[in-house]
Formats: structure tokens, sequence, C-alpha cells
């Protein structure tokens, strides 16, 4: 029979007692058999109280042994009757028992219960004010970090703007105003305009070079950031500069050493130095010009790749002269914006923790400052990284020329100032007329020159006119004059 309460089975050793129906239904059997015992005990005393009475019919009188053995038999009978009567209301005593502590055991457990529910209560009552309260100081403990932590960024970065500058003015980087122009020096030695670079000597282009690519490296080794081309200092196996172009950057390894043509040919290793004047070598090595100009378009890139990583304007990025200029670029880059910024630049307050309704950037947690600042972008560290997303974003903002149009552009350029040199022999009347006019030591010589330079773009007005009388005696660039050896 199931519970009429729970409707789940009965059974004696998992679920004994779970009601009173179920302890009712463990009691039905002892009662029917004690109902049982009880008739048969009736009968038995009927039977007893006939025997002694002697009503029993003549016929079925036995005898005397008969009705002694059968009298034993009936007594026997009845104290196994009165045995198991007393053995059944034990059992049932027992049961009973068993109920009553049931009862209690449910009765605690009951109580329990509801003192855990009034506990749980009392207890959901004030969950919900601890929770906010634990997440307000929680949020002012992560305020209190990122504030901690932007300052110690912005003294980092500080310090790295300070470091770029205090080398900047070591190594003798100065802008020098004439007028409204202004020129820029490095290590005593005027930074050259790469247009110019035609007319200059070749030991002047290769020091200035130099200087810049030294005080790039230590500048992007102060900032912590990774330049697009990388650039070699002058080592034991080489000791010129060289720069790499992109693809190769960071990416060959010990290049084992090589002679010039063929590290540039193998490694893609670019030269920031020349041994003759860019006309010699655009005439006498193409290649070896074409690289050079491509070394001097990526030292250009990655100053004015650093300058955008600073957040230093410097002009237009998309702009070639702009990109060009090295000079200004490098020297905005490591000491001007400087100046510019801490002069408008507001000063951050000395308490480390936030001041209450203080001004916030965003969800961070950050101040409210200049967004760019020398030393805050960097390779090196977490904060403001540029290997992050964000620092991916923000690289990919910067739009500058890329370095094979600068080359271009530059090759373009120079092309257009190389001055057209030509030599033509003058004979005849016209020699004679110039020898006459000499001493008779010029016999020694056996060719004596004059040179007529023709005017290129930018030239002077009295180079015009003497172009223009070369012109007119149909002469033009080198003269050879031939000499009286010659003659005879």
């Amino acid at each position: 029979m199931d519970c009429s309460i729970c409707r789940r089975p009965h059974h004696a050793k998992k679920q004994p007692f779970l009601c009173v129906v179920d302890a009712r239904n463990r009691l039905y059997e002892t009662r029917v058999e004690h109902a049982r015992v009880l008739i048969q005990n009736e009968a038995l005393e009927h039977q007893v109280e006939a025997v002694l009475s002697g009503r029993v019919g003549a016929a079925q009188k036995p005898d005397g042994h008969e009705s002694a053995a059968r009298l034993d038999r009936q007594r026997s009978e009845e104290r196994a009757a009165l045995d198991r009567t007393s053995e059944i209301i034990a059992q049932a005593d027992r049961l009973k028992s068993e109920v009553d502590a049931a009862r209690k055991e449910i009765e605690a457990k009951r109580d329990l219960l509801a003192r855990r529910k009034s506990d749980l209560a009392s207890v959901s009552a004030g969950a919900s004010a601890r929770r906010n309260r634990q997440l307000e100081e929680i949020e002012r403990s992560i305020q209190r970090i990122k504030y901690k932590w932007n300052r110690s960024a912005d003294t980092m970065a500080a310090t790295r703007a300070f470091l770029c500058e205090e080398a900047a003015r070591l190594y003798g980087l100065r802008q020098i105003k004439k007028g409204s122009a202004k020129r820029y020096e490095i290590g005593g030695v005027e930074i050259f305009e790469v247009h110019s670079m035609n007319s200059l000597p070749p030991q002047v282009i290769s020091t200035v070079l130099a200087h810049i690519t030294h005080i790039l490296v230590l500048a992007s080794h102060y900032l912590a950031i990774r330049l697009p081309a990388e650039i070699t200092l002058p080592r034991r196996d080489h000791a010129r500069p060289t720069i790499w172009n992109i693809p190769s950057s960071y990416r060959h390894g010990d290049a084992p050493a090589r002679s010039d043509g063929e590290d540039r040919k193998v490694s893609g290793a670019r030269p920031l130095y020349v041994d003759r004047s860019l006309p010699t070598l655009a005439k006498e090595d193409p290649s070896a010009y074409s690289f050079f100009l491509e070394g001097v378009a990526l030292l250009a890139y990655d100053i004015a790749w650093a300058c955008s990583a600073q957040g230093v304007p410097f002009g237009d990025r998309e702009s070639y002269d702009d990109v060009a200029n090295m000079g200004q670029n490098l020297w905005r880059l490591l000491i001007g914006d400087q100046i510019h910024r801490r002069s408008v630049e507001p000063a951050f307050p000395s308490s480390l923790t936030p001041p209450a309704g203080s001004p916030r950037d965003g969800d961070n947690g950050d101040v409210t400052k200049p967004k760019s600042m020398i030393g805050r972008w960097s390779h090196g560290t977490v904060h403001t990284s540029l290997i992050g997303a964000e620092g991916t974003e923000f690289v990919r903002s910067f739009k500058i020329v890329p370095p094979v149009k600068l080359a271009d552009r530059l090759k373009k350029r120079l092309s257009t100032n190389v001055p057209m040199v030509e030599w033509e022999k003058i004979e005849g009347d016209e020699a004679r007329e110039v020898y006459d006019d000499e001493s008779d030591d010029l016999g020694v010589a056996s060719v004596m020159t004059v040179r007529t330079t023709v005017g290129v773009r930018g030239g002077s007005s009295d180079n015009g006119n003497r172009n223009a009388a070369a012109a007119a005696k149909g002469t033009s660039g080198w003269t050879r004059v031939k000499s009286r050896l010659d003659r005879q």
C-alpha cells in the first residue's frame, strides 16, 4: 500500500516510516495476526470450559488418559498463544515508541528548517547592500590602482623625454635662425637638405648621416620603440652605418659580413654613406646610387614615423617635402616639441589619490591630460603599448609617404639638379687667342681646361650671363683648350 500523503511505495529498509499511513501499514499485519490469535484464544477457552464442565457427549468421551493428554496439549497451546500475544504486544509497543521517536525527529527537523529559513531571510535582506558596498570598494581600489599606474606611466614618459632632450643637446643638435629661414646642426655640422646633396662633398654627407643615425638609435632606445626600418650602427666588421629595408628589418639575424654590394643585394641593407660625389656615383655605379637614395629615404621615414608615434606634429604626413626634412623633424622630435609642451601643459596634482569629482577619460580612470606626449607610446611597456590593439590602430592612422615613393621622388629631384657637363675642343684662331694671352710656361702642360658651369635651377644671375655667353659662342659645360704641343 502506498502512502496516502507522499504517494511513495513503502520499503521496509529504505523508507520504513514516511508518515502516519506508513506506520499504519507497518502495524497492519501484526494487528491482523493479533486478532487471529485472540479468536483462537477465545475458541480454546470455550473448549477448555467445555472439557471442564463435562459437556462432552458420551460418544465422544475419551478415556482418562486421552483427556489428560488433550488437556496438556491445550494448555501448552494456550501458553504458546499467550507468549505470542505478549510478543506481539511488545512489538506493538516498540513500534509505537519508534513512531513517537520519528514524530519527535520530524518536529525537530521542522524547527531546524524554520530557523534556517529565518536566518536565510535575514541574511538575504542585507546581502544587496553588502554587495553594493563591496563593489564600490573594489571600483575605488581599481581607480586608485589605475591612477597610480597612469602616474607611473607619465613619470616614465617624462623621464624618456628628458633623456632624449639631454642626449640631443649633448650631441649638438640645435636650431639656428637666420631671419625667417631656419637651419639645423648636429655635432657642429649643418644638416643639409636632401635635395642639395649633389653639390656636397661625400665626407659631409656621410658625417651628417652618421650623426643622425647615432642620435636616432639612441633616442629609440630611450623611448623603447622599434623603428620600421632597422638601423645598424658601425660595428667591428663594418665601420659605416647601414639601414635595412622594412621587409628585412629585425628578421635577418646575425648576417655574415659581406662586401658592400653583396650585403645590399642579399640582405637588404642600404648604405648611409658615400665615398664619391653623388653625380659621380650615379654615373659610375647606378646600383649603389639607388641603394644610397633608398637608405636616405628609409632614414627620413624612420624619423617621420618616430614623430608620429610620439605625437609630434611635423607638417603634412602625406607631403614629400615635410617627410624628407630630416633636420626639422629630428629637432621637433627630440627638443622642439618638448619646449612647446612645457609652455602649455598643466602640471599634474601631487597626490596619488584621484581627487573627488576629477575628470576622467572614458571608463579607464585616466586623468584628463594631453594624449600626445613624447615617451608615452612605446613597444617596451604594457601601458599605451604600440603592440596592443589600441597601439596597432594608432600606428595604422599614421599614413606617411612610403619609403619607395620617397626614394623615387628624391631620385627625381636630384636628377633634375645635376649639372649638364660637356667637353668641347677649341682649335684654330680661338685657341691661338687664348695662348697669346698666356706665358710660354703653359707649353709644359698638355691640356688647359676652362670651366664654364651651366646654370642649374636656383643658380645666380652671373652664372646665367656666363652660360648665355658660352652658348652664344657655341660652347657649353666644360671647354677643353688645345695646347701648342697638340697644334704642332
